[in-house]
């Protein structure tokens, strides 16, 4: 269930979980407002007072989303009983589950990233997500010798590209690997957790 602002009215939340409902099905793209309106029981104009355009529901299902894996993260990193790489394959285990329940949203924020990316950086920045212990964690266990050494940056790219492009070229894998056999490319998608965690474990291991 995608978490909602409390401030949002009733009708708003109907109004959001149905288009989350749509997008699953159709896609950011495939998805119309009339859709919307119909999956929520209400008439266009009705959806149209309260939602402009789609963009500001995705941005709604994309902000109740964060309302629900921000506090789950920033739990995670700051928990002093896991090893660096422990939350790092717990975080992956997190990011690919996320992103199979809701294939559309890598999609969508590189769409943003590309065309209006600042209502993207300003959501992230609101989070105020707090790696300093984190970092220190890192940097102790990197001087100890227990993990092999590495930047921020480098988890960064590894760790969302590993995860977020084989949903980026879906389209292509069905196309060519997979015969658009949709239950062949879900079990090779599931398969994704393990293979990335392995080589995560390869690349960072002593």
């Amino acid at each position: 269930m995608i978490v909602i602002d409390n401030k949002a009215s009733e009708i708003e939340v109907k109004i959001i979980e149905a288009a989350n409902k749509v997008f699953l099905k159709e896609g950011i793209q495939g998805t119309t407002m009339g859709q919307i309106a119909d999956e929520a029981g209400i008439s266009r104009t009705s959806l149209n007072y309260y939602f402009r355009c789609k963009k500001h529901l995705v941005i709604h299902v994309v902000n109740g989303l964060e309302n629900k894996i921000v506090p789950a993260v920033s739990s995670l990193i700051n928990n002093e009983e896991l090893t660096i790489l422990e939350k790092i394959q717990l975080f992956v285990d997190e990011y690919l589950s996320l992103i199979s329940k809701y294939p559309m949203i890598p999609n969508f924020i590189f769409s943003e990233l590309s065309q209006d990316p600042e209502w993207f950086f300003q959501a992230l920045r609101q989070r105020d997500l707090d790696f300093e212990k984190f970092i220190i964690q890192m940097d102790k266990e990197i001087s100890k010798g227990q993990i092999n050494s590495f930047t921020m940056e480098e988890l960064f790219v590894n760790v969302f590209g590993l995860c977020a492009f084989p949903v980026l070229i879906k389209p292509i894998l069905m196309e060519f690997f997979f015969q658009n056999n949709k239950e062949e490319i879900d079990k090779f998608m599931d398969l994704r957790k393990n293979q990335v965690k392995r080589l995560i474990n390869c690349w960072l291991e002593k």
